[in-house]
C-alpha cells in the first residue's frame, strides 16, 4: 500500500497504541521456558542456523523480549535491545532478569538495553554495527517505515544479516489494507469495553468463520498459536487490532527499496502470512553461505495457482512440502480429479515414506530422479526459498500455491 515516497500516514497521538502494555500483559500471563524455545527456533530456522554463537545482535523494537531472550538463548552476544516505548523497555529487563538471574550484572554480560526510536538518526548512529540486525514486526509501526528500514540497514556489519518482518498487501486482499486502517483507529479511539467488543468481533469472524459450533474450537486455536513464534492468539489480536501507526508495503517495492537504496540483497523470503519475513545482506560485503535469491517482479518461473482445475489435463503433480498445508492441496487437488504422484520433502530427510498414501521423497532424490518439466506445486509459506531450489535444480513447472492454501484451510475451518 505505501511506496518510498509516498506521503507518511497521520498520526495523532492520542491514537498510537500502547505496544508495551500489551506485552506486560503477555509476560504475566504468557512468558514460559517453551515459549522461549519456540522462538529460538524459529529465529534459527529463518536464519539457516544452528546457533547464533558468537555472533552480535541487535532487536529493534524489542517489545516483550522474548526475542531478545530466545536470540541469547541461541548463544548471540553481545546483544543490544531497543525500543521506544517505556513500557516495552521495563518488559524487556523484566525477561532479562528472569533468564540471568537480574542484577547489575545483567548488562555487563552482554546484554544491554536502551530506550531510543529507530527513526532516529543520531541515535542509531551511536549503537555500532551488528551481525545480525532483527526488527519483526516493528518498523511497518513507526510511522515512516522506509526510514526505519534505511536506518535498520546501517546498523549492519559487513558480512551480517538483517532480518526483517512487515505486513505486506499480498496477504491482505479480502478486506483490503485500507480496512484495516480504519479498523486501527476506531480501535484506539474506543474505550475498555469498546475495545473488548471489538476483539470478540474480531475472533467470531475472522478466526470463527461466525459458526457457533467453531467455537469449541477456540481453546485448541489458542493452544497451538503458541507455535507461531512463542506468541499468544489474545496478545496478538489486540496487537494486529490496535496497532497503529501502521503502513503495509508489498514484497516486491520492499525487495526493490532494499535493492536500489540500501544495497542489500536478498537472500531469505517467506511470505503468505500476515507478514512477510526478509532476510537481507550487504552486497558489498555478504554474509558467506547466503546467495542471492534469483527475486523477480513477477517471479519468471513460478506462477500462482488459484483454482486446482487449472493443471486438469497436465501430468501427475508433486506437493512440495509436507506440513498441514501440503494435506490442504492434497484434498483439493483429490476433489478437482487432478493427479498427485507425491510429496517432496523439503528436507534431505532419511529416505523415501508415505503420507497420506502417496510417497514422500527428500528434496535431493526427486531432484535426481524426476522429469525437469514435472509440476511442482509449492504448498508452504518459504515461497521464493524452495522455488529458487527448484529453478535452481532445473524444474520447468513451478507453482505458488500457497495463497490457495490459505484461502482453502479458512473455508474448511468455518465448515
Amino acid at each position: 500500500m505505501t511506496r518510498p515516497d509516498d506521503p507518511k500516514p497521520e498520526e495523532p497521538a492520542a491514537l498510537r497504541y500502547g505496544f508495551g502494555a500489551n506485552w506486560q500483559r503477555y509476560l504475566a500471563r504468557c512468558f514460559s521456558p517453551e515459549r522461549l524455545e519456540i522462538a529460538r527456533d524459529h529465529m534459527l530456522r529463518f536464519l539457516r542456523r544452528r546457533d547464533l554463537a558468537g555472533l552480535s545482535f541487535i532487536d529493534i523494537g524489542c517489545g516483550s523480549g522474548l526475542h531478545s531472550a530466545a536470540a541469547r538463548m541461541a548463544g548471540a552476544g553481545p546483544l543490544l535491545s531497543f525500543d521506544y516505548d517505556p513500557d516495552s523497555v521495563a518488559a524487556t529487563g523484566r525477561v532479562r532478569d528472569a533468564v540471568t538471574g537480574g542484577g547489575a550484572g545483567a548488562s555487563a554480560d552482554g546484554w544491554d538495553i536502551r530506550r531510543g526510536s529507530i527513526l532516529d538518526a543520531g541515535f542509531c548512529a551511536g549503537l555500532g554495527r551488528f551481525d545480525i540486525v532483527y526488527a519483526w514486526g516493528v518498523l511497518h509501526h513507526t510511522g515512516d517505515q522506509w526510514t526505519a528500514l534505511r536506518n535498520a540497514a546501517s546498523l549492519v556489519a559487513g558480512g551480517g544479516l538483517l532480518y526483517v518482518a512487515l505486513y505486506a498487501e499480498e496477504a491482505h486482499l479480502d478486506p483490503p489494507p485500507a480496512y484495516w486502517l480504519e479498523v486501527k483507529r476506531r480501535y484506539n479511539r474506543a474505550g475498555p469495553l469498546g475495545r473488548a467488543v471489538m476483539e470478540a468481533g474480531y475472533v467470531w469472524t475472522h478466526m470463527l468463520g461466525r459458526r457457533p459450533a467453531n467455537l469449541l474450537k477456540l481453546p485448541g486455536m489458542a493452544r497451538d498459536y503458541r507455535r507461531s513464534r512463542g506468541m499468544d492468539l489474545h496478545t496478538d489480536v489486540r496487537d494486529w487490532l490496535g496497532g497503529w501507526p501502521m503502513e503495509f508495503s508489498s514484497i516486491p517495492a520492499v525487495v526493490r527499496f532494499a535493492a536500489a537504496e540500501l544495497g542489500l540483497d536478498l537472500v531469505g523470503l517467506a511470505s503468505g502470512e500476515a507478514n512477510a519475513e526478509y532476510l537481507f545482506t550487504p552486497r558489498a560485503a555478504p554474509a558467506p553461505g547466503y546467495p542471492p535469491l534469483p527475486f523477480r517482479d513477477p517471479h519468471p518461473v513460478m506462477v500462482r495457482l488459484d483454482d486446482p482445475a487449472a493443471l486438469r489435463g497436465w501430468p501427475p503433480v508433486h506437493i512440495f512440502g509436507t506440513a498441514a498445508g501440503a494435506a490442504v492441496l492434497l484434498r483439493a487437488f483429490d476433489e478437482a480429479g487432478i493427479a498427485v504422484a507425491g510429496f517432496v520433502d523439503p528436507t534431505e530427510g532419511a529416505g523415501e515414506s508415505m503420507l497420506h498414501g502417496r510417497p514422500v521423497l527428500p528434496f535431493g532424490r526427486f531432484a535426481a530422479q524426476a522429469a525437469r518439466d514435472a509440476p511442482v506445486v509449492l504448498s508452504n509459506r518459504f515461497v521464493f526459498e524452495n522455488g529458487r531450489r527448484l529453478v535452481e535444480a532445473g524444474f520447468t513447472r513451478v507453482f505458488d500455491a500457497h495463497a490457495l492454501v490459505r484461502r482453502l484451510a479458512a473455508v474448511r475451518r468455518s465448515v
